[in-house]
């Protein structure tokens, strides 16, 4: 057992020749000078490390700042495009306005250029907020020549339509009752099949129109999409202008008649040039006509 306890005890006999050697190798460089500058190369090989890193830190820095520095312009000069954008955004809309604007202008322009009768223009001007379905207010009154119970038509999409009656007047303004309202009721007839009847509103602007006291046997000839105009036979109206299309006839049990829906031929919700017809000058300039045809002589003669 001390055998063994020799064999894997301590021996300085294995350290001794290491040392031995590198005591040597000391003394051989010392002798020949080749420890002299080895601290030097050592200070230069680390102070060089150093400086390497610094100099890689200083450029990761300095490339972060330029970076962050171009983040900003580019954020500014996208800020200042996007202000450019909302402005001529908020240009092409105006002109788009302007532009619709003037087409509407212009065919209200071209329809009062074309009528033979006075045509007395206005504008919407108010409506009651809390009742869309009741009558609406014009800038036009009894001082422009508005009286009651005068007709209201509009031009819209090369149509011209009813619109109404004036039901109230005052100086400078008119209250027009629209064809919607049930207490509204204008002698029409279908212009197609040439039947008559009478149409009324149903108390609301999404409700269609109905033509009421057409017989059942006329009925059976109405097709869907067939115009109604208005007969002239009562004294507000003239003939022939645009009431509505036919959507569906409905056919009573109980009931000799029929009762036609239809879509009015204007979209009533979108009105905002009107125009009042004076059924007087018709009559006025026809009487003109009529002394300006007469011969110079004619009157002589009844005169004497």
């Amino acid at each position: 057992m001390a055998n063994q306890a020799a064999k894997g005890g301590f021996r300085p006999g294995r350290i001794v020749p290491p040392l031995l050697l590198v005591l040597s190798f000391f003394l051989v460089s010392l002798s020949t000078g080749s420890l002299k500058g080895l601290p030097k190369r050592i200070g230069m090989t680390v102070s060089g490390g150093f400086q390497k890193g610094f100099a890689a830190i200083g450029q990761a820095v300095s490339g972060s700042v330029s970076y962050i520095g171009g983040l900003k312009d580019l954020n500014e000069q996208y800020t200042e495009l996007a202000r450019k954008v909302e402005r001529y955004a908020n240009l092409e809309r105006e002109y788009a306005n302007l532009r619709a604007e003037n087409d509407r202008m212009r065919e209200q322009l071209g329809y009062s250029k074309g009528g033979t009768s006075r045509l007395i223009p206005a504008r919407i001007v108010a409506k009651d907020p809390g009742n869309m379905n009741s009558g609406f207010v014009i800038d036009q009154g009894s001082a422009d020549g508005v009286r009651k119970n005068m007709p209201v038509v509009a031009f819209q999409n090369g149509i011209e339509g009813i619109v109404g009656k004036v039901a109230e007047t005052g100086e400078g303004s008119a209250i027009v009752l629209p064809l919607y309202d049930s207490r509204l009721f204008v002698s029409a007839r279908l212009a197609r099949t040439r039947y008559e009847g009478l149409a009324s509103g149903q108390g609301g602007l999404q409700k269609p129109l109905i033509l009421k006291y057409v017989s059942k046997l006329a009925a059976a000839e109405v097709q869907f999409g067939d115009m109604v105009v208005t007969s002239g036979l009562d004294s507000i109206y003239p003939p022939d202008i645009s009431i509505g299309r036919v959507r569906e006839v409905v056919l009573p049990e109980f009931q000799s008649s029929a009762d036609i829906l239809l879509d009015p031929a204007l979209d009533l919700g979108k009105l905002e040039f009107l125009f009042i017809l004076d059924a007087s000058s018709d009559a006025a300039v026809s009487t003109t006509a009529a002394a300006a045809t007469q011969a110079p002589g004619s009157t002589k003669e009844v005169a004497e």
